[in-house]
């Protein structure tokens, strides 16, 4: 019984001591609240008491002290600005042709293969000097393209098919009336075409273009119309031709055209019939069927006015788009090369410092010459790395950013060391396993890993990102060991037959 009396006295007190708190605090408020409404009514009675001009000049002070205030907590709450991105640390794609000029001199003293960025700057200085007027057409399989384009030309050689779609490569057809218009008509390949590569050549003649033509023969499909935004998004301007006009009345082509408005603002819809040949079907007087390709009529007049007009109101500006265009396709053609030769050249610097650092290890003496400890080659590798990408990277970032790595690694050398003695152990011969041999392999997999994250960060983002590269190098750590510590042995122990 008094072992239960004690705990129910203690609980009582404690209740007493909260309750004399609580009353407590209430009263120090109540006191405030007091003193405050005391303060309150003698300012408000001695303002009472002021001119006009004072309590004005009052108000005024008053106001001021508020905003200076608020002008002070403003600017030590506010969110940290962000650093400005180092020029160094990203590529910036040159703006017009004497920019792209010199980017393509200084990528080609560097060893970056420009031959398609450069053939992109001969293209805009051939078309510049030309008058001649390009026109791509595009459209969906069988919407009557190829037709088209053979009413306008009148060439023999376009190859016309009725059952199918038969683009498969870009063409060109001149076209001039011995005046004033001189197209060059391009027979381009589907957008989203399956053939990844016809998709490419699409887009890119889009581009150099000065005017779209997009067929088709009806309601758009969801295909044409992704088609269509995505030829949008390359800012040339955009002629709907509404093929095979002769399957539809008036009213229905009218409606046809308002609805492709609707869905895609800005296109200017114009009926066509492009001719061609069409298949029928015929029935002589025994019943007999057969059936057979026979000739439709071209009408194509109004695209013709309006591309007409085009070339006599815009020409000017739809230059200017031209060449800007291509400026910006050789210089995202100079970034893709410059990318791809450094990720390369990369590879080669992790391929070259992970060589070092194994045959460092297998010449440590003892322990405490551990390499990436040190630091030493990593700094060096990191460095190296980026300087390829041109990006300002401070030494005391990069010896931070090892040390980290080396965390990193202390906590997974020992399974290092034990998956490289067991790999080892397949390797007749060999004997007894030296430590520096054992420390080359798994200093074979730790370079190549940190050096591979490394690279990967500074393609993907521009900048030596350290979480990132960390994240990266953890991966790295974690997969596929077993076959890349094969590798790294099988060259540890060729260099140590040679040297024994």
């Amino acid at each position: 019984m008094k072992e239960q009396q004690v705990p129910t006295s203690q609980k009582r007190i404690l209740r007493l001591l909260l309750l004399i708190a609580i009353v407590f605090v209430a009263l120090l408020a109540l006191l405030l609240i007091l003193q405050l409404t005391e303060s309150a009514l003698s300012i408000w009675q001695i303002l009472d008491q002021l001119s006009p001009a004072l309590l004005v000049l009052y108000a005024i002070g008053l106001f001021g002290f508020a905003l200076l205030v608020s002008i002070l907590s403003w600017l030590l709450l506010r969110p940290a600005r962000r650093k400005p991105v180092d020029q160094g640390s990203r590529d910036l794609l040159p703006e017009n042709r004497d920019a792209l000029s010199e980017a393509l001199q200084q990528a080609d003293a560097k060893g970056v293969d420009t031959a398609e960025a450069r053939q992109e700057l001969q293209e805009l200085d051939q078309r510049a000097a030309q008058l001649t007027f390009y026109v791509a057409f595009f459209g969906a399989v069988s919407a009557g393209k190829s037709a088209l384009i053979k009413a306008i030309t009148e060439a023999e050689e376009i190859e016309v098919d009725p059952r199918a779609g038969t683009t498969r490569q870009v063409a060109h057809y001149h076209y001039t009336d011995g005046e004033d218009v001189d197209l060059q008509l391009t027979d381009a390949p589907g957008i989203l075409d399956p053939n990844p590569e016809h998709g490419r050549i699409a887009r890119e003649e889009a581009r150099r273009a000065h005017l779209v033509i997009y067929v088709c023969d009806g309601e758009l499909t969801r295909d044409q119309y992704l088609e269509l935004l995505e030829l949008q998004a390359h800012e040339r301007p955009l002629i709907l031709a509404l093929n095979k006009q002769d399957r539809f009345s008036e009213e229905e082509l009218k409606a046809i055209s308002t609805r492709i408005s609707e869905r895609v603002p800005e296109i200017e819809v114009i009926p066509v019939q492009a001719g061609g040949k069409e298949e029928v079907t015929r029935i002589d007087a025994s019943g007999r069927e057969w059936r057979e390709l026979r000739d439709r009529e071209a009408r194509i007049e109004g695209l013709m006015s309006a591309i007409v007009l085009r070339i006599t109101r815009e020409r000017e500006r739809l230059e200017t788009q031209r060449d800007e265009s291509l400026v910006r396709l050789g210089a995202e053609k100079l970034h893709l090369a410059t990318q791809a030769h450094r990720q390369q050249q990369g590879e080669k610097l992790v391929r070259q410092y992970t060589g070092k650092a194994m045959m460092g290890a297998m010449a440590a003496i003892s322990p405490g010459t551990d390499i990436l400890i040190q630091g030493y080659l990593g700094v060096q590798m990191v460095k190296a790395l980026t300087s390829l990408y041109e990006v300002k990277a401070r030494e005391v970032d990069v010896e931070h950013f090892i040390d980290l790595a080396s965390q990193n690694v202390g906590k997974r050398m020992t399974l290092l060391l034990a998956l490289t003695g067991n790999v080892l152990k397949a390797f007749p011969g060999v004997g007894t396993v030296t430590g520096g041999l054992i420390h080359a392999v798994a200093y074979g997999l730790i370079f190549e890993g940190l050096g591979k994250a490394v690279v990967k960060t500074l393609h993907e983002s521009g900048t030596l990102k350290t979480v990132q590269a960390l994240d990266y190098f953890e991966e790295a750590l974690s997969g596929n060991l077993e076959s890349r510590a094969k590798h790294f042995a099988r060259l540890a122990v060729e260099e140590y037959r040679k040297r024994e």
